[in-house]
């Protein structure tokens, strides 16, 4: 049998186990309801940003397909690029003189100031059609020679508004054949501007949602 002073100690012990899961449980909670919070204020932005894009490009006549999920402008490569090749065409340089500053006007002046900030990456990403033969590397190396092309285009265009800013973010990639479909498809041969949000949520954020 246990003497007074076991059971005290056993007492104590368990005690001491019940407020750790407790405080853990607590814990988890605030956690959830914290990425709840973010998931939601990402959402918003989200739609702003897809509204915002698609309104202007339709009053400014430039052609572009919005992904109304996730906000992923596709633009056919054929209009930035000969097939093949890596060098932007008088095409492509015309549309991103025209696309380029009413992008970084929505991500920079449309959305409010705090929003603005959950973006923390501009992405350009190429991508490339499977082909015949499926080969990666060449493939990515064309993917990441064409992102790296509008990316150096974008900074020798004349200043736009908030050129700094949208240069800062911009991120060139490459995915090659990588999200193309089991069939070459012409619409797989296409570069995509997206945006990436910052996990981090500021405390302004918190306030504003509780």
């Amino acid at each position: 049998m246990l003497d007074e002073n076991e059971f005290s100690e056993h007492e104590s012990e368990s005690a001491t186990w019940i407020a750790l899961a407790d405080l853990m449980t607590g814990l988890m909670a605030i956690f959830l309801v914290m990425c709840m919070i973010i998931m939601t204020n990402q959402d918003r932005t989200r739609i702003l940003i897809i509204q915002s894009i698609s309104e202007i490009a339709k009053q400014k006549n430039i052609n572009i397909k919005v992904d109304q999920q996730t906000g992923d402008i596709s633009i056919t490569d054929s209009i930035l690029f000969d097939l093949n090749k890596s060098t932007l065409n008088e095409e492509g340089r015309n549309f991103l003189t025209r696309f380029v500053p009413i992008y970084s006007q929505v991500l920079f002046e449309k959305l409010p100031s705090e929003q603005s900030k959950q973006v923390s990456r501009i992405i350009v990403e190429g991508h490339t059609l499977l082909g015949p033969t499926g080969q990666y590397a060449p493939n990515m190396q064309l993917s990441l020679n064409r992102a790296y092309a509008v990316a150096a285009f974008v900074e020798s265009m004349p200043d736009f508004s908030h050129k700094d800013e949208f240069l800062k973010k911009l991120t060139p990639v490459g995915r090659g054949y990588l999200d193309s479909k089991p069939y070459n498809h012409p619409e797989d041969r296409k570069v995509i501007f997206t945006f990436q949000f910052s996990s981090k949520l500021n405390q302004q954020e918190l306030i504003s949602n509780s």
